[in-house]
């Protein structure tokens, strides 16, 4: 009955994937770690890594700590690191994944707008008089498509 309830608790020692903060995986895994007998220091260390995210995994194994209590500082700064980062990039972090940004979707117009524009002295993409140093307030993808006269031309001779 011993060996079977070992077996159940290092068949979910290895199943353990990381889901929270790297704090929160360390108690899962001591949870269940401590109830596993009979296996060395370096393959609990392999199998604490395996638990982790892809990109938190990837450096601590780099780094091959020696022990546990190594690899779950690694972890912890790792975390941090991925954190301090997070703070400072546009990129969404989701899963451990860096998720691009959504990019605003383009503004089209006709040649019949850009031309009312132009007369107008507006600025193509916010509406504001346009000057030589011209800045939008706010940041917008625009894209201008336009058609060439030979294309036109052919068009009318049709």
């Amino acid at each position: 009955m011993r060996i079977q309830k070992e077996t159940l608790f290092f068949s979910q020692l290895i199943s353990l994937k990381q889901k929270g903060s790297i704090t929160e995986q360390i108690e899962e895994f001591q949870k269940l770690n401590i109830r596993v007998k009979n296996i060395q220091e370096e393959h609990r260390i392999d199998v604490l890594i395996g638990t982790l995210k892809d990109n938190i995994q990837h450096d601590v194994r780099l780094s091959e700590p020696d022990s546990l209590e190594k690899a779950f500082r690694l972890a912890k700064k790792m975390e941090s690191k991925i954190m301090a980062t997070r703070k400072h990039t546009t990129h969404n972090y989701k899963d451990g994944i860096v998720v691009a940004p959504s990019l605003p979707q383009p503004i089209r117009l006709t040649p019949q707008q850009l031309e009312e524009k132009r007369e107008k002295g507006l600025c193509y993409s916010c509406d504001s008089k346009y000057t030589k140093c011209h800045k939008c307030a706010e940041r917008k993808l625009f894209y201008i498509d336009c058609e060439y006269e030979e294309e036109k031309e052919q068009e009318r001779s049709k």
